[in-house]
């Protein structure tokens, strides 16, 4: 009988650097999936809440597995550690006149960046999170690949994946799709510190992007349209009593019916 690995569990004193690499041999122990059939189905329009489910699915299972599967596998294992961030590198390359793809997920703790994921070749799987910028760990894996006597070709980089799993938020998987035919080393190197820029920015204005929900609540009371204009903050009054007050409302505000009209 095989053995079917455990979920690693850890201590809340578990350093992250460890934590990662207890993520990692997981994944390992599941083992590449050399069968030539994919078990299971991945569609990445798929809402977050939906690919965890899968991911939960994967832990049961316990089968084989291929580069995709591993990444969502790694978000799902790395969720409830919310001082890591988290975001999908894709990878085109070109050997012997054929094209390669191949995806990890990429992480980054205390400014420090590396991945999980699972391949048919030891490095270009897990990378610690030793790297100081996220340059660095891209040329790392270019140099693997060039060992592999392939070319990279094209580098994908998508945003920052919510720690949520039950966000109704879709995986940015391409924010950034960078073309080395068409790039120069320095501003292949530029491109990829801009990307690393996004994300801090992005992860200083809040964990990611808003679900729809968040979204339609901003439309209502966003404080910015209010000062801009004042039929709105009334329109939004409007909203909130019965229809049987909205004349009563309207009275009181007779200046405004210009707008109301309008409207």
């Amino acid at each position: 009988q095989i053995p079917i690995p455990s979920v690693p569990a850890f201590q809340p004193s578990t350093p992250i650097p460890e934590r990662l690499e207890a993520v990692q041999r997981y994944i390992r122990e599941l083992q590449y999936n050399h069968t030539g059939t994919q078990f299971f189905e991945i569609k990445k329009s798929r809402p977050l809440t939906g690919l965890m489910d899968l991911a939960k699915e994967m832990t049961k299972e316990a089968l084989p597995i291929k580069c995709l599967e591993a990444v969502i596998l790694g978000i799902y294992l790395t969720n409830n550690m919310t001082t890591l961030d988290r975001f999908p590198i894709s990878f085109k390359t070109h050997f012997s006149g054929n094209y390669f793809r191949h995806i990890v997920l990429g992480v980054n703790f205390g400014g420090r960046y590396g991945a999980l994921g699972i391949s048919r070749r030891e490095e270009l799987m897990y990378k610690a999170p030793v790297f100081r910028t996220l340059s660095e760990l891209i040329f790392d894996f270019e140099e693997a690949y060039h060992r592999c006597w392939h070319t990279l070709k094209k580098v994908k980089l998508g945003h920052c994946v919510s720690h949520d799993p039950h966000s109704v938020e879709q995986i940015e998987w391409k924010h950034s799709i960078l073309d080395l035919d068409k790039l120069t080393r320095e501003d292949f190197r530029k491109e990829l510190e801009r990307h690393a820029r996004d994300m801090r920015l992005k992860i200083g204005k809040g964990t990611g992007p808003p679900s729809p929900t968040k979204d339609r609540k901003k439309d209502v009371s966003s404080p910015q349209r209010g000062q801009a204009s004042p039929h709105r903050r009334n329109s939004r009054g409007d909203r909130r009593p019965s229809g049987e007050k909205k004349p009563a409302d309207s009275k009181a505000m007779p200046d405004l019916n210009g707008y109301q009209i309008r409207v």
